[in-house]
């Protein structure tokens, strides 16, 4: 498994003030927002605002080919990340942008002190609904486990093995909660595809994953284009998969 690193990606962080909504005084367990997004600005906006009212600190970490976000509006709901991670190759590494976030969440959090906090990784096109992040957080924090998502379910699912599960119960990959302090990081040999699953099953041995009912989060583009490219990446994820495991997750 690749070692996730800083180092493994130049990282430059936006010069632009931000706000913090818990300076001061600062919460028990800070919550943050780690959002990947790659030139499409007006889409990855309405993730970052409906992230930025629950969020403490919201990272969005830009791997485009431009100038991100030049509009100081934009930057006062976010911290913005510009990250160059395979930007020569499609698709990009994934689980490297998401250990990126979690290495800044971690370092941000260590500075304050805090000996624990909240990871939301969201697609740029995930919309969060009001009260999401603490209905799922709190959830989280009650049982004791290491993931938690929302989902379509009449009452809390929780999956403590690694292992298939019903599709529907799931982590849902385009939005869900970490605990921080546990240290989870994604596998950085998985480039594209199955990266959450990884994240999921490595939680379950942390504690278990949870799925919280209610609170459905709008997933605005769920269903993207197969290129021959994501083809083929699939194919290699797939594989690395199963020589992790012995099984592919679904």
């Amino acid at each position: 498994m690749g070692t996730p690193s800083l180092d493994a990606a130049r990282v430059e962080e936006s010069t632009t003030a931000y706000p913090r909504s818990s300076d001061p005084p600062q919460p028990l367990i800070p919550r943050y927002a780690v959002i990947p997004t790659s030139n499409r600005p007006l889409v990855a906006m309405r993730s970052v605002l409906a992230a930025s009212s629950q969020a403490d600190v919201t990272w969005v970490l830009d791997n485009g080919d431009h100038t991100p976000f030049p509009d100081d509006e934009q930057h006062a709901y976010a911290k913005w990340l510009t990250i160059v991670i395979d930007r020569g190759g499609r698709p990009p590494n994934l689980s490297k942008i998401w250990n990126a976030g979690l290495i800044a969440c971690a370092q941000d959090a260590k500075r304050m002190g805090c000996d624990k906090w909240d990871v939301a990784i969201l697609n740029d096109d995930a919309i969060i609904p009001e009260g999401w992040y603490e209905a799922v957080s709190h959830k989280m924090r009650e049982m004791r486990v290491a993931a938690a998502c929302s989902g379509a379910v009449a009452m809390p699912v929780l999956h403590t093995h690694a292992g298939p599960v019903d599709l529907a119960t799931r982590m849902q990959g385009y939005a869900f909660l970490l605990r921080g302090e546990l240290g989870l990081r994604a596998n950085e040999d998985l480039h594209w595809y199955f990266t959450d699953d990884y994240l999921d099953w490595e939680s379950r041995k942390l504690g278990g994953m949870v799925m919280v009912p209610g609170f459905p989060v709008d997933h605005l583009f769920p269903n993207g284009q197969m290129t021959a490219e994501l083809q083929a990446q699939c194919a290699i994820d797939a594989q690395t998969f199963v020589d992790l495991y012995g099984m592919r997750p679904w």
